[in-house]
């Protein structure tokens, strides 16, 4: 099996292929698209996406001289990076396929973020008030938004919270001593994966670990317990987020 062959067929290597694979995957946020997004989440992701589209088409890459050497864009919470990443292994299927891969150094190339939006500003995009906004961000339904000093910024592609809980993964590389102090039970573990308790709506838990690990620890929180930390890593500038949920 060439594996070679297989990697190049999988990955980005000249500017050409970014922007082909782009938009192939631009096309997921098209108005009217099959895809289970809302519409207002497709047209603000659509903007930004035109927004990285341009500024791809106005940098210039490094040649990649190494054969495991490759680009790959990533979507985050606020914008969109551009990488640069060395392979160091990679497993693949019995049918020829790429399922994981291992990168042993990346770079980030280039990086296109959404604006920011305070409290009073998504408020009256969405034709709420403050105080729900403030509400949803201490309950743990405005994840994305982030603390600046004492004032709240949300990324202006965000959307306003669904019913009901959505599961959400934490994730840091050292856990600050606030945190630590508050939440002893965070300590030397990376990341936190809270999910609703499917019998008892008003019962979580929390799994913790870090990558690669495979038995991990359970921490059981009620409703308060859950939303305070989520207040306290959702308020942390180290801490990074990731909802598992539609929009």
């Amino acid at each position: 099996m060439d594996k070679l062959r297989i990697f190049r067929n999988t990955y980005c290597f000249n500017k050409e292929d970014i922007q082909k694979d782009f938009e192939n995957y631009m096309r997921l946020f098209e108005p009217n698209s099959e895809e289970d997004y809302s519409e207002e989440y497709k047209n603000k992701m659509y903007e930004l996406f035109k927004r990285f589209q341009n500024a791809l088409e106005n940098c210039c890459l490094p040649q990649l001289t190494d054969d495991w050497w490759y680009y790959d864009y990533q979507q985050s919470n606020d914008g969109i990076d551009l990488k640069l990443y060395y392979c160091e292994e990679f497993e693949i299927s019995e049918d020829g396929e790429m399922t994981s891969s291992t990168s042993s150094e990346n770079f980030t190339l280039l990086s296109v973020k959404c604006d920011y939006l305070n409290v009073e500003q998504f408020a009256k995009n969405h034709n709420i008030t403050d105080t729900t906004v403030r509400q949803w961000i201490r309950r743990g339904k405005l994840r994305t938004a982030k603390k600046v000093g004492r004032d709240w910024l949300i990324p202006s592609i965000a959307t306003k919270p669904t019913r009901g809980f959505t599961a959400v993964s934490y994730y840091w590389d050292r856990l600050p001593r606030t945190l630590s102090v508050s939440f002893p039970f965070l300590i030397g573990y990376e990341t936190i994966y809270i999910s609703q308790n499917k019998l008892d709506k008003q019962q979580f838990e929390g799994i913790l670990g870090y990558p690669g690990q495979k038995n991990r620890t359970k921490v059981i929180l009620s409703t308060k317990e859950r939303e305070r930390l989520e207040l306290a890593l959702i308020s942390s500038s180290v801490v990074q987020v990731e909802e598992h949920g539609w929009r």
